[in-house]
């Protein structure tokens, strides 16, 4: 989707399988890709759910608030704020959660869609320096990347 290729109903059928998982009580993984997910199908609200209940988790363990709303919130208000389009928060909210987003679980991999939204963020909004220092670091990582050469090209060329 962040390339511009169609994704189909792809987005629904994600949003309908996280409806009985995410709650914003438990695990920021989860609940970070069911924000993706209900996004990208148009269920805004849910994503919001989501945030609210990690701004107000009193049902949680303190433990769970805590890491809940220091990870969680943050990349849920950038991937919401990228979603509609405020490119400027979607990258003040995702910069800094990217350097502790390794709290929350999952592989380089499954983390590495905050880096590529927070890139895309950062071009679609007209950051170039940001733009152009993300696509500097992925290619320091992985240069043959075209998807990193691309952003390294798209940051230039302005």
């Amino acid at each position: 989707m962040l390339e511009g290729h169609d994704v189909g109903d792809r987005w629904t059928e994600l949003a309908e399988a996280w409806d009985q998982h995410a709650d914003g009580k438990l695990y920021p993984f989860n609940d970070l890709h069911a924000v993706m997910a209900y996004l990208g199908a148009e269920q805004a609200g849910k994503a919001e759910q989501i945030a609210a209940a990690y701004r107000d988790n009193r049902a949680a363990a303190p433990e769970t608030i805590v890491w809940a709303q220091q990870t969680g919130l943050p990349l849920d208000d950038g991937f919401q704020a990228f979603w509609r389009g405020d490119y400027e928060a979607a990258v003040a909210s995702l910069h800094p959660a990217r350097f502790i987003a390794n709290t929350f679980g999952g592989s380089h991999a499954q983390r590495d869609i905050i880096d590529w939204t927070l890139t895309e963020a950062a071009l679609r909004g007209g950051i170039t320096g940001v733009a152009e220092a993300m696509a500097q670091e992925r290619l320091a990582l992985k240069p043959l990347s075209p998807v990193n050469q691309s952003f390294l090209r798209r940051a230039t060329e302005g």
